[in-house]
């Protein structure tokens, strides 16, 4: 009878639903096992199928590699084949790693009216992978209804990877980057990298989401026609791309005009530290603030105006007295990020840590030699700060041991996210999480380690104490 109900409760449209969207959910996570699931979903029944293909053809992900270029050819095959025109109008976001797709986006926009976000991936140089060259003029310019497609685009991601340092597709890929982000004049996120905006002319004035690794940034005359545009910044990652020419002239006229930044991201290359004391005293809302492999005198820069809504920041490898600065002034920060001290890595110092850092909630572990050593950290900063962590993140240079990992769980009764290495099996790991299982208030765990004998059978009785168990690598 619980056999007939449960299928009974499973043939029902609105639970299907539920189930389905409890797994499209985790889609950012791990793309293509999610679209493997659906697609595996809209094989059980009718009712099955009719929800999942809505599921399914909502977000398409195809990575680059071997047989991608079939796999584009039949998206475009199903986007143009009446019967399949229910589902794809639901299509809303679109990952294909792979440029190919640019000459056919009419194809992609014309059933697809509320696509709002779309991401290409060129890719060069790769052993096995190699493209072919942009000889079509498809690239250096926008087809009508390309244009009239992009022009509802929100969020556009051009990402670019290549191994050879110089590339002779780079200049008509540039062309296509351009033309795209032209286009786009509702664009609200643009992630682009590898980016030539030397010959740059337009962009989105509805941008609040800017994440750029520079190749060639665009001079200071051309910087300054472009501020305007970009005045309503919410989040700033200012990436540098290896042998590329500083953006230090676009920093600096970000920094005049930028008022609402909440997080900022940049590195060394893309920002003096005049600008960036500049930056930071202008958008006194900062929230977020990540400094990549940055000198100390940009923590310093920071720290001269110090946001008062700070919650996130990352100084990486500094001085210590930095570290003990910046938990001193700003109150609410509660994330340190990877922050580790670079002198005085002793016990007086983590003490001090301890005294002011009453408002921490997530911890960075890359390496015990950052916490002194490793019976420091589980002897006295793990009791002292367990009890108010809410995230905890270990680095992959030291596994956990079961014992090491059961006390982490035990020791923070708050926790909610876990990220860790660990070593051991199936079983004992198990074990660390039916300890806790009463009072845990985990929702998302990675566990990743070398040679760890986990079984399926292991997995679902792990899922029994967790409410989600996002992923476990070997």
């Amino acid at each position: 009878m619980l056999t007939t109900a449960t299928n009974r409760a499973l043939a029902l449209p609105e639970i299907v639903f539920e189930i389905l969207a409890c797994l499209e959910a985790q889609a950012e996570l791990c793309p293509q096992q999610i679209q493997a699931s659906l697609r595996a979903c809209s094989l059980v029944s009718r009712t099955w199928f009719f929800d999942a293909n809505v599921f399914l053809y909502r977000a398409p992900f195809i990575r680059n590699g071997r047989g991608s270029e079939t796999k584009v050819k039949a998206l475009v095959r199903t986007l143009t084949t009446t019967n399949r025109g229910l589902y794809v109008r639901s299509l809303s976001r679109c990952k294909l790693e792979l440029w190919e797709m640019f000459p056919s986006l009419d194809k992609l926009f014309e059933p697809c009216p509320r696509l709002s976000s779309i991401s290409l991936c060129f890719r060069s140089g790769e052993k096995g992978h190699l493209m072919e060259p942009f000889e079509t003029e498809a690239f250096r310019t926008l087809d009508p209804t390309i244009a009239q497609g992009m022009a509802h685009i929100q969020e556009l991601d051009l990402t670019s990877v290549s191994i050879n340092s110089i590339d002779k597709d780079d200049t008509t890929y540039a062309d296509a980057a351009l033309n795209c982000i032209s286009a786009c004049t509702r664009l609200h996120k643009l992630i682009t990298t590898r980016a030539d905006w030397s010959n740059i002319r337009s962009i989105s004035k509805h941008l609040t989401d800017l994440s750029i690794s520079f190749l060639a940034p665009p001079d200071l005359k051309t910087s300054v026609a472009l501020a305007p545009s970009l005045v309503n910044l919410t989040s700033l990652h200012l990436h540098h791309a290896p042998q590329a020419i500083p953006a230090h002239d676009f920093s600096r006229v970000l920094a005049q005009y930028c008022r609402s930044l909440t997080k900022l991201d940049i590195c060394p290359e893309s920002i003096t530290t005049q600008s960036l004391e500049t930056l930071v005293l202008h958008n006194p809302g900062l929230v977020s603030i990540y400094l990549r492999n940055c000198p100390d005198v940009y923590t310093a820069a920071v720290l001269k105006h110090p946001p008062q809504n700070l919650e996130f920041f990352d100084m990486g490898t500094v001085d210590s007295q930095l570290i003990l600065m910046a938990l001193a002034l700003c109150p609410k920060l509660t994330s340190t990020g990877k922050s580790a001290p670079r002198n005085n890595n002793t016990v007086e110092f983590w003490q001090s840590f301890l005294e002011k850092a009453r408002q921490i909630q997530e911890l960075h572990v890359e390496r015990w030699s950052d916490f002194h050593s490793k019976d420091l950290f589980f002897n006295t900063v793990l009791p002292k700060l367990g009890p108010q962590l809410v995230r905890i993140w270990f680095g992959w240079r030291d596994l956990l041991g079961c014992d090491e990992l059961e006390q982490v769980l035990t020791s923070c009764n708050r926790l909610q996210v876990l990220r860790a290495p660990v070593k051991g099996n199936g079983q004992n790991l198990v074990r660390c999480f039916k300890v806790v299982a009463s009072r845990s208030r985990l929702r998302e765990v990675r566990l990743f380690g070398d040679n760890v004998k986990f079984c399926d059978d292991d997995k679902r009785r792990m899922q029994r104490f967790l409410p989600v168990l996002c992923s476990f690598s070997t």
